[in-house]
């Protein structure tokens, strides 16, 4: 978007200093929180529906690394090439739009929950959830991107 083409921020003083510190905190924080939101959940999703939760399920954890782990690999061409980051107005709208990639990966977290069994059902719950919200966010920014007609 062009520096003229910006849309003005409103308030002054104080308010105006909220709106920043509000803009701060979430405009590369929002992924982020959502994927929070979406592991947590994903554990208690497990947690709540199974009779096998002891402290080893916590180590569920290693699932969700590697998925991480693939999906940034594959996206960056094996780590050999710097990724373009999104606008902030394209991300907080994708932000606020979360809500679609975080259903999808606790719904994806409960499936595997009833499916799978023991150990495999809290690795796969972790992958599964973190693949799915990941492409999820994916498909939420290039949304966001196309509604917001940015050139950027």
């Amino acid at each position: 978007m062009a520096e003229q083409e910006r849309p003005q921020k409103h308030g002054s003083g104080f308010f105006r200093l909220f709106e920043q510190g509000v803009d701060t905190a979430t405009r590369n924080n929002v992924t982020a929180y959502g994927y929070s939101v979406s592991i947590t959940a994903a554990f208690a999703i497990l947690q709540t529906s199974r009779s096998d939760t002891g402290i080893f399920e916590i180590f569920f954890a290693i699932g969700a690394v590697v998925a991480f782990a693939i999906i940034a690999g594959l996206a960056s061409g094996f780590f050999r090439e710097a990724l373009e980051d999104q606008p902030s107005n394209v991300k907080s709208l994708a932000g606020a739009l979360s809500i679609f990639s975080v259903g999808l990966a606790l719904g994806v977290a409960y499936l595997v929950g009833i499916v799978l069994e023991g150990w495999a059902a809290w690795l796969v719950s972790a992958f599964s959830t973190t693949i799915i919200y990941i492409v999820g966010v994916g498909l939420e920014l290039v949304v966001a991107h196309r509604m917001l007609r940015s050139d950027e």
